[in-house]
């Protein structure tokens, strides 16, 4: 009897408009090389952390697809929907004070 316990990356995809990788591992556990026990499990990285912040095995597949003017183009978004939030948060507090002079 000689169990082992292996994980390998066994699926790597991009997703969405910014190119989310998605990496799905499979952990096998082995009994003489027969697979007895078989689990899944997910992670994803967002193009914000960069190539380096990746673990190793997985930075050449975004070498080819995260680029700069991507990333320019997330925080782009990012910067506008913070600042459209920021005006509605204004515009409910004002609506809030008017209602406190009412009263």
């Amino acid at each position: 009897m000689s169990l082992n316990k292996i994980k390998n990356i066994d699926k790597v995809e991009f997703v969405g408009k910014y190119k989310t990788l998605q990496v799905r591992y499979v952990t096998e556990v082995t009994d003489n090389e027969e697979v007895i026990a078989q689990s899944y499990e997910r992670n994803s990285y967002s193009i914000e952390i960069g190539i380096e912040g990746l673990p190793a095995e997985l930075q050449a597949y975004a070498t080819g697809v995260w680029s700069d003017e991507l990333l320019v183009e997330l925080q782009a978004e990012q910067a506008e929907y913070l600042a459209q939030q920021e005006a509605e948060n204004a515009e409910w507090y004002a609506q809030q004070q008017a209602l406190e002079e009412t009263e």
